[in-house]
């Protein structure tokens, strides 16, 4: 990464220079101090001073190749506020110049490095704290940092500079002998300790919620954080039954020390490798996204990025759809990423990949030519469907014409006529003449026939039964009235959408008249089962067969009736083998 890029985030050549300038500066100031003045023995004094070095040449790597995380900010911060600390380590003699003023700094900094050091923990990978408890502990940490900090050090140091530092005249104002500083220091440790326990429960928690992959950089980081503590309070036990110079003490102090060097930076160029590896993956798999199929993009993601609940949606009028071109909702929990000027691809996936957005894009914009053809097959499919809820309502608005027609006829004609009637047989009575009554019956005998011819023409508009007793009587009539021996084997229960009802009615009504008008069948069967989300209607006979929906039987117009409400239609006619008609409608 060139020095350009990175200003465009935020830090540039001139500015890292400075820092590095600066961290080597109090570095070799250290150094100095420790082993000039220093009571600890070179080794201690190196390893102080090196453990703080890996700080901050982690903080300012990581600032560098990833200026857009604060985690680099935070690890060089660490690694300042341990340089700035280490002087009170090195328990410089008390009349060294300025020894005041490095008591005064050191040993607030002491604890001030446990805060630090929470907030990497809990920040990664961005440096930023999300959640409430997370914002809650690491606030809680730097309270206690300073305030149990400034309290031990007033009751500890007899130093002059410190006692005016804090306007006492002596440090004997607030403590008459060591023992209200050995109960602070007591409780600071405890409350460190539980804060520790806490931030153990929310790494573990936040490991448990993570993707594989992030799962295996938080569970190093925690298994090091683990691992820090158990050294700290191994060397509190070592200091309780021996002494600070104690050989175990001084090895339980190196390996706190540097448990925490692997656990805070190592983690995040741990992380960064693991980063590295997946963009590598990504271009391993560079021909497998290239020619991956649209049906297939959405899965072959997934195994790519690691994240098996990944979801790929299109954009559409404000709304989201699937790859299946269905209405699609987001997760709650989901991240969603929005790809493209203007945005023609969401993906969603689980937020930790939002950290890693560089690879998502590369791996979209692999998948480029996948991605515009599931996009487009699923408007495709958006307007298929917009079609055949159009068909549908186009088939229910005619359907309730023929309900109105039917009821009109019934209501309207039919009752006329048969007021006729009535009136024709009144009249009959009247007639003295035989000739007039002759007229007056060869009326009622056509008015008769035209009643029928209304009936049958309101019946195959919309049958009353069909109305008002379902599905299941309306086939009945259709079987007594054919001119063929039909059996039936009938299984609905219930009502179904009046649209479906007049469908099915008509898909056998259509079955039997070409049945009786074209195949020369003696015998026929219909079955209908309704089972789930579907009805099946079959209706077979024994004729000659040969039947063509392109040949004008009426089984063209029935195919696309039962299309129009989403319903699959199937003809089975070989040549003197007899005629199935079958049909699936939805009715769920």
């Amino acid at each position: 990464m060139d020095g350009s890029g990175c200003h465009d985030h935020g830090v540039n050549s001139r500015t890292l220079a400075a820092q590095v300038v600066v961290a080597t500066g109090l570095v070799a100031a250290n150094l100095w101090l420790g082993l000039e003045f220093g009571m600890l023995p070179a080794l201690g004094v190196w390893s102080e001073v090196a453990v703080s070095a890996c700080f901050v040449a982690g903080g300012l790597a990581a600032w560098w190749l990833r200026p857009r995380s604060r985690t680099g900010v935070w690890l060089f911060a660490l690694g300042l506020v341990s340089l700035l600390n280490n002087p009170y380590e090195f328990r410089l003699p008390t009349a060294l110049p300025g020894h005041g003023a490095v008591v005064l700094l050191g040993g607030i900094m002491t604890w001030l490095q446990y805060a630090i050091a929470a907030h990497v923990l809990l920040g990664y990978p961005t440096g930023r704290l999300s959640g409430r408890l997370d914002r809650a502990l690491v606030g809680s940490a730097f309270v206690l940092s300073l305030a149990g900090g400034t309290a031990l050090l007033i009751t500890q140091t007899p130093d002059p500079a410190v006692c005016a530092a804090f306007c006492l005249d002596s440090p004997l104002q607030l403590v008459a002998d060591r023992s209200l500083y050995l109960g602070i220091r007591s409780v600071v440790n405890i409350v460190w300790l539980a804060l520790a326990l806490a931030l153990m429960v929310l790494l573990v928690r936040r490991i448990a919620r993570a993707t594989p992959p992030r799962r295996r950089v938080l569970g190093f980081a925690t298994t090091m954080f683990g691992l820090s503590w158990a050294f700290y309070v191994a060397l509190a036990i070592a200091v309780v039954v021996g002494s600070v110079r104690s050989p175990a003490a001084e090895f339980f102090r190196y390996s706190h020390q540097w448990a925490g060097v692997v656990g805070l930076p190592g983690t995040f160029f741990f992380g960064l490798l693991r980063e590295r590896l997946a963009f590598a993956s990504v271009g391993l798999q560079v021909g497998r996204l290239v020619r991956v199929q649209a049906s297939e993009v959405e899965t072959t993601l997934r195994e790519v990025l690691h994240d098996k609940g990944l979801r790929v949606a299109f954009p559409t009028g404000g709304d989201l759809v699937d790859v299946a071109g269905r209405p699609f909702e987001p997760p709650s929990g989901q991240a969603v990423t929005l790809l493209g000027d203007p945005a023609t691809v969401a993906l969603v996936h689980d937020p930790a990949l939002l950290d890693d957005r560089e690879l998502l894009e590369a791996a979209a914009a692999t998948a480029s030519l996948a991605l515009d053809n599931a996009r487009l097959h699923a408007e495709l499919r958006v307007q298929l469907a917009e079609v055949r809820a159009s068909r549908q309502r186009l088939a229910a608005a005619a359907d309730h014409e023929r309900q109105r027609l039917e009821r009109d006829l019934h209501d309207g004609a039919q009752q006329r006529f048969l007021g006729i009637g009535l009136a024709l047989r009144v009249l009959r009575g009247r007639l003295e003449q035989e000739p007039d009554r002759e007229l007056v019956d060869e009326l009622e005998h056509e008015l008769r026939a035209a009643i029928r011819e209304l009936r049958d023409l309101a019946q195959g508009i919309r049958p009353a039964v069909l109305t008002d007793q379902g599905l299941l009587p309306a086939i009945a009539g259709l079987a007594r009235r054919a001119a063929v021996r039909v059996a039936l084997d009938l299984d609905i229960e219930g009502r179904l959408d009046p649209v479906i009802e007049a469908t099915a009615y008509y898909f056998v009504s259509e079955a039997l008249q070409n049945t009786v008008k074209h195949s020369a069948a003696s015998d026929a069967r219909i079955t209908a089962v309704r089972g789930g989300n579907s009805l099946v209607i079959i209706v077979a006979d024994d004729g000659r067969g040969g039947a063509d929906p392109r040949s004008g039987t009426g089984l063209g117009g029935l195919a696309d009736r039962v299309n129009a409400v989403g319903g699959n239609f199937v003809i089975q006619s070989p040549p003197g083998g007899g005629t199935t008609l079958r049909v699936e409608l939805p009715c769920g």
